[in-house]
C-alpha cells in the first residue's frame, strides 16, 4: 500500500515537478493491481498535468497503457555490444479480422515488441 501512496502523491503535489521519473514502479506490485495503478497514474498526469518516464520488468504494467491515446507511450530502450544504446517506440499491434487482440504483456512475453533479452 505505501508504494500506491508514495506515487499518488508524486502525481497530485505541487512540490513535484511537471517532469519526472520512476524506476521500476512494478517494484513489490501485483500484476493485476499494476495494470490498474497505470491506468489510474494516466489519469491522475493528466489532471495534474504532469509527464513521467516509468520503467517497468513486469509484463501487465503493459496492459494498463491505452496505446491508441498519443499521449501515452511505450518505447522499448536497448543497447548493443558496443554501448550505444536506442531507443525504438512500440505502437498498438493490429490484430486480425476474427481473432482475439493479444494483451501487450502477452506481445512482450511472445517477443513480438522486443525488449526481452536474446539469453532466454
Amino acid at each position: 500500500m505505501r508504494p500506491l501512496l508514495f506515487y499518488f502523491s508524486l502525481f497530485v503535489s505541487d512540490e513535484t515537478p511537471p517532469f519526472f521519473a520512476i524506476d521500476n514502479i512494478d517494484n513489490s506490485i501485483n500484476p493485476k493491481l499494476g495494470w490498474e495503478l497505470m491506468e489510474e497514474l494516466v489519469n491522475l498526469a493528466e489532471k495534474y498535468d504532469k509527464q513521467v518516464i516509468l520503467t517497468t520488468h513486469q509484463p501487465g504494467i503493459l496492459d494498463g497503457l491505452n496505446l491508441n491515446d498519443d499521449e501515452q507511450r511505450l518505447f522499448v530502450v536497448s543497447r548493443n555490444k558496443s554501448g550505444y544504446t536506442r531507443a525504438r517506440r512500440i505502437l498498438k499491434p493490429k490484430h486480425l479480422d476474427g481473432e482475439l487482440p493479444v494483451r501487450m504483456s502477452e506481445a512482450f512475453l511472445s517477443g513480438y515488441i522486443g525488449g526481452l533479452s536474446k539469453g532466454f
